[in-house]
């Protein structure tokens, strides 16, 4: 469950601005005592943007299981003409080959019922999370047989939704998940795939009572964590999806970008309509409100992104801060350096082991030095 190499989004995106950033990532249990089966080991992975602005700076972070092999950038693509022309890649793997994770990057695709394509995007009518997470399986899991999909209304939300006389425009969050199984490299991999899809309909009154439909969707990346023993557990996947952040500068660069960018779509789409006018004032008409129509999808969906991108990060106000960890399920924790790190919250204890990863449990009385045979520190709660 970006996802989006971050460049500058395109002149005429299918979803302008529409941006939940799917927070996607993976835990697996570390090497623990018996008794203490429950804890969780992992390490801060960082997502690079590389080339999208004068210097290479971190993207975001998400924790990821210790011990194993990770990376993550921003692929950009500056001439990509539908949806955004940036996303993040993330990928993981256990040494022994027998668990990752990916996160894939995102798509776009629009369909109307009057013949016209909206923009440069792929043709395709996919209504929902359900109909797109089939698609992705069928391009890109060969011969994986479905075992459960679930939706996720945890995770879906009301973006927009406004009527007005001859017309109306709806923009929504749709988040599902499938669980799928197939062979890879001999072993019999269980997979289970998350994605958040932000859709966007119009609906116009058209000439002789006839209505025009387009519906847009893009999908904010696939999440997909496979291992061979068994599928992952809800628990350990649904815990460290909260942990998934942008870094603030990045984040604040991207938005300057779009908004720049924004203005400048909407000055060409005036002189455009201007010029069209000239021609047809009934054309005029239409393509008016239609420019109406996608300026305030793009204000409103750029609004909800940034909204859900500040309350996946830390605020400089201490109350607003508890609050978006309490949404989030994350809690300040103060490291031996005095350095605040968030950690997921559903467990009752966490320490910081001499290498630096952290080990996350409800048992009191763990101790890493006897069940892991390495040092650690319990780290304090704080709400900074």
């Amino acid at each position: 469950m970006p996802p989006d190499g971050y460049p500058l989004p395109s002149p005429r995106p299918a979803l302008a601005g529409a941006a939940i950033l799917v927070a996607l990532y993976a835990l697996q249990p570390a090497r623990a005592a018996p008794g203490n089966a429950d804890a969780l080991r992992v390490q801060r992975a960082e997502i690079i943007d590389a080339k999208g602005f004068d210097k290479p700076m971190v993207a975001a972070t998400v924790m990821v299981p210790a011990g194993w092999k990770h990376g993550g950038e921003v692929q950009w693509n500056i001439g990509r003409r539908c949806g955004k022309p940036y996303g993040l890649r993330l990928q993981a793997g256990a040494p022994d080959g027998s668990e990752a994770i990916e996160l894939a990057l995102p798509e776009a695709w629009g369909a109307t019922n009057y013949g016209a394509p909206l923009g440069d995007c792929p043709q395709a009518g996919l209504r929902n999370a359900r109909e797109y997470l089939t698609s992705w399986i069928g391009r890109h899991r060969k011969d994986a047989r479905l075992v459960e999909y679930k939706p996720r209304p945890d995770k879906s939300q009301v973006l927009a939704q406004n009527q007005w006389a001859g017309g109306s425009l709806r923009s929504w969050v749709d988040s599902g998940q499938a669980l799928i199984t197939y062979r890879q490299g001999g072993r019999e991999m269980h997979e289970l795939l998350v994605a958040n899809v932000v859709f966007s309909q119009s609906r116009l009154a058209g000439a002789g009572g006839q209505v025009l439909e387009s519906l847009q969707g893009q999908a904010l990346g696939v999440l997909g964590w496979r291992r061979a023993s068994g599928p992952v557990p809800q628990r350990h996947f649904d815990l460290m999806w909260a942990t998934l952040k942008a870094a603030p500068e990045w984040q604040a660069r991207i938005n300057a970008a779009e908004q720049q960018m924004a203005a400048e779509n909407a000055a060409t789409q005036a002189q455009i309509s201007r010029m069209q006018a000239e021609s047809s004032r009934e054309t005029l008409a239409h393509i008016k409100r239609r420019g109406e129509i996608r300026n305030e999808a793009m204000q409103e969906t750029a609004r909800m992104r940034n909204e859900t991108w500040r309350s996946g990060q830390a605020t400089q106000d201490r109350m607003h801060k508890d609050t978006v960890r309490t949404i989030r399920e994350v809690q300040g924790y103060r490291d031996p350096r005095g350095v605040v790190v968030e950690l997921p919250q559903h467990y009752d204890h966490a320490w910081q082991l001499r290498d630096g990863s952290y080990v996350l449990t409800d048992d009191p009385s763990f101790d890493p030095g006897r069940d892991l045979g390495m040092a650690g520190e319990k780290l304090q709660r704080t709400r900074e």
